[in-house]
């Protein structure tokens, strides 16, 4: 997103962001948030406090609301693969980290959707993280997504490469491999998910418990 496109974003949002910083729901511990200003730049800061007062006004809204609004934030956010990021082959980022460098990778996207969206409310058991091929695109192994509105339903995808929400079925261009959170795998199926494994964690899997929340929610 350009610069200009992200102040008239802060602008927009500035007397939301203002009431953010006074002790609304969501926020960054000061030391954090101090240290994140230090590290990057004054559009990661606003990128980030975009994402607070989005937050803050989807708290109590529906969850098709909520699922649209964060695809659509976070899709707004450029993709480079981790190489030209972190200078590693493989790195899953913080939301911070997303965010202050302002570019990250297809676990990046999914990650700090993926988060969010349960910090917003959305059950736990409707939301997973699914490995796919990925047929057509400059990388085959992709992460996105899966939103269950109930037990049984074709998922909706929440994807970068592809960014309008759309049910499974519709993403031929997507061969799903496995759905896990931090707690749970699955081998998938396009109609829904699959067979729920019992194994060791996979290392995806214990890459998404190691990374830190960050963005902490107050009891109201």
């Amino acid at each position: 997103m350009t610069a200009v496109k992200w102040f008239v974003l802060f602008v927009l949002l500035l007397a939301v962001t203002v009431v953010t910083d006074a002790g609304s729901r969501f926020f960054v511990p000061e030391g954090q948030m101090a240290s994140f200003k230090e590290k990057y730049d004054e559009q990661a800061v606003r990128r980030l406090n975009s994402l607070l007062a989005l937050m803050e006004r989807l708290v109590s809204s529906p969850e098709n609301k909520k699922i649209m609004a964060v695809n659509r934030f976070f899709n707004q956010v450029e993709y480079q693969p981790d190489i030209m990021t972190w200078r590693k082959k493989d790195y899953w980022a913080s939301r911070l980290e997303f965010l202050g460098k302002g570019q990250g990778d297809c676990e990046d996207f999914a990650v700090g959707k993926f988060l969010t969206m349960i910090q917003l409310g959305i059950p736990e058991k409707k939301l997973f993280l699914t490995y796919v091929k990925a047929i057509g695109y400059p990388e085959a192994a992709h992460l996105v997504v899966t939103y269950y509105k109930e037990p049984g339903a074709i998922p909706l995808v929440l994807d970068n490469y592809n960014k309008a929400i759309l049910p499974a079925t519709q993403r031929k261009d997507l061969i799903p491999v496995y759905s896990f959170t931090a707690n749970d795998l699955y081998l998938q199926k396009q109609q829904g998910l699959g067979r729920r494994v019992n194994r060791p964690a996979l290392k995806t899997q214990r890459n998404l418990k190691a990374i830190d929340l960050e963005i902490h929610a107050r009891e109201q």
